[in-house]
């Protein structure tokens, strides 16, 4: 009796019979799902996403530390952001990333006038610099995916320094048998897979010859930020925000006019790279634990 019923009808339904076809339907949909996969991997394009920051110990950031970033953050307000009628709208820890395409960590106050960017230091606890930015020069943010020209070799490098690495980790814990996807250890070119935010108050005229070679330059007219290495790996929402380049841009949304916001792929003009890999493979830019020291 349980096995038919009625139905509207009056027409006998076999359940059994069924579910069978359905559990058969579903088995075909998983294997060709699985093939389709295998199939794209096997074809994916020649620049392979990397997953940002998978090489670092997170635990070893200073700004790990809850209580010290909270600490680091109300040393900088009370220092920096003393006017009374510029009223705080949020403060968040970034990665900054240089027009030499190096990271650096910074703590980043938005108030109602200014944006400052502080380089704090987690160890002695102190503001190493800092630089204030009013908001009224500033007359364009596009928001986008960080790439490389076409021409730059700094994907090619990025994916041997990538592979070179896992290869050796590998071996080294004799775990090689464990490999069952091959794009675990490859040496394709790879993205920054990373989505960014770009201020700029350069009015749309270019960046000149002579600013933009010299390293030393502080002139240069716009600032790029993309969410800290901690915002892949906290686990509570609110613990997240603190971190999240996108909840950055939301705040700078209600207190800018929404012509300055553009959707637009964020060129990082590094062709060579190899100066830029060194400093973010160590993290350079970061305060962290390092063996027996810390810098």
């Amino acid at each position: 009796m349980l096995n038919q019923m009625d139905n509207d009808e009056g027409q006998l339904v076999n359940f059994d019979s069924a579910t069978l076809q359905i559990a058969k339907e579903t088995d075909e949909t998983i294997i060709q799902d699985e093939n389709n996969i295998r199939t794209t991997s096997s074809s994916s394009a020649s620049h392979v996403p990397s997953i940002p920051f998978k090489h670092v110990d997170v635990h070893s950031f200073f700004s790990d530390r809850h209580e010290l970033v909270e600490k680091a953050i109300k040393d900088c307000q009370d220092t920096l952001a003393t006017d009374q009628d510029d009223e705080i709208i949020g403060t968040w820890l970034l990665t900054e990333i240089s027009l030499w395409d190096t990271e650096k960590e910074r703590i980043v106050i938005l108030t109602k006038n200014s944006l400052i960017t502080v380089k704090y230091d987690f160890i002695s606890l102190k503001i190493v610099e800092f630089n204030r930015i009013s908001l009224i020069d500033v007359d364009t943010i596009s928001v986008g995916e960080l790439q490389y020209p076409t021409t730059s070799i700094a994907p090619r490098l990025n994916g041997f320094a990538d592979g070179l690495s896992s290869a050796i980790q590998c071996a080294v814990r004799k775990r090689w048998s464990s490999i069952t996807d091959p794009s675990d250890v490859n040496f394709e070119p790879r993205t920054r897979n990373m989505m960014g935010l770009r201020l700029m108050w350069n009015k749309g005229q270019p960046v000149s010859f002579e600013t933009k070679w010299n390293p030393f330059s502080k002139k240069i007219p716009f600032i790029t930020f993309t969410s800290h290495p901690l915002f892949w790996y906290k686990g509570l929402k609110e613990e997240k925000l603190r971190f999240d380049c996108d909840a950055f841009r939301a705040a700078l949304a209600l207190i800018l006019p929404h012509g300055v916001f553009m959707e637009s792929p964020l060129i990082v003009e590094n062709y060579l790279g190899l100066g830029a890999i060194i400093h973010n493979r160590n993290s350079l830019g970061f305060f962290k634990v390092r063996g027996k020291v810390s810098f």
